[in-house]
């Protein structure tokens, strides 16, 4: 076994898409890796979740994916399905809007919109207060126009337990990630509408919203997700400049489809050139990143 100096974690990724996901995750434990695995939709989830029990290392997050409610893959029933397993998770992830191409109808905006709210609404169920910084004014969410049928068993489907997943409780502060395209500005009025910020922790993922969008979403709290696709281009590498240092976190969101694979030597070597690429932006020691960006991981991941 290779021994590494460093725990690197992997803050949005889909071990789901790859044909064998618990060899990816035991690899992945190999080569120092720990994992928050988004899934697209809820039977994703369940099939993921039971391939990964014996993953300590990789945290499965259940996600309705923009893309998947644009195109009808994620409809009433599935989304009913969410709001049950919902109850049982801490992990949510990936869920968003986006509003690039042929989502960008105002049919597509409004279904997207309606469910997302419903998402965070269901979210919010029993959540204990996270801290006092909810902006004023924001209100909770009741998922206008959309029906969120919950389960009223949470004890239905229970997630595994593992090092990563050992507080998953209905009162918990849920870890929350977000796809937002064209769209960080209304994702960011529905989260404030939804109170999510001051019951949950918010990563957004591969952030390509203005940079106003950015500074409000700093303010607000958010934390966010670097990968070396959001470093090749200049406005990424100038938003994870400006992040702060704290609500800065790691991706790769691989495998990038569905039946191609992750090998841990990829895995691993992806993580570093984003570790590497922030480190040379901010000006400080890579080393002294890694610790503080895998802090950062633990602490979301555990509790």
């Amino acid at each position: 076994m290779l021994l590494f100096m460093e725990k690197l974690y992997d803050m949005h990724c889909h071990v789901g898409f790859a044909p064998a996901p618990a060899t990816v995750a035991a690899e992945g434990a190999q080569a120092g890796i720990g994992a928050l695995s988004c899934t697209v939709e809820p039977t994703e989830y369940e099939q993921l979740r039971a391939a990964l029990a014996d993953a300590p290392n990789v945290a499965v997050a259940l996600g309705a994916h923009p893309w998947w409610i644009a195109d009808g893959r994620v409809g009433e029933t599935e989304l009913a399905r969410f709001c049950e397993l919902a109850r049982t998770t801490r992990f949510i992830g990936e869920i968003g809007l986006d509003f690039a191409g042929p989502r960008d109808t105002e049919e597509s905006r409004a279904l997207q919109t309606s469910a997302f709210a419903c998402i965070l609404a269901t979210c919010n169920e029993s959540a204990a207060p996270l801290a006092p910084t909810n902006p004023e004014g924001a209100t909770a969410t009741s998922g206008q126009n959309r029906t969120c049928i919950a389960t009223t068993s949470p004890e239905a489907n229970p997630p595994s337990e593992g090092t990563l997943t050992r507080s998953a409780t209905d009162t918990a502060p849920k870890l929350i990630s977000i796809h937002a395209i064209n769209a960080a500005a209304a994702a960011l009025d529905a989260l404030e509408q939804a109170s999510t910020f001051a019951l949950h922790r918010v990563i957004f993922h591969w952030f390509s919203g203005t940079s106003d969008d950015l500074h409000r979403a700093v303010k607000l709290g958010c934390l966010f997700s670097v990968g070396p696709r959001m470093l090749a281009s200049r406005r990424g590498r100038e938003y994870a400049r400006q992040i702060p240092l704290g609500q800065l976190l790691l991706e790769t969101d691989m495998p990038a489809r569905k039946d191609d694979n992750l090998p841990a030597e990829v895995w691993r070597a992806e993580l570093n050139n984003a570790l590497s690429g922030i480190a040379q932006l901010k000006g400080i020691d890579r080393a002294e990143l890694a610790e503080h960006i895998a802090s950062t991981s633990r602490e979301l991941l555990i509790r």
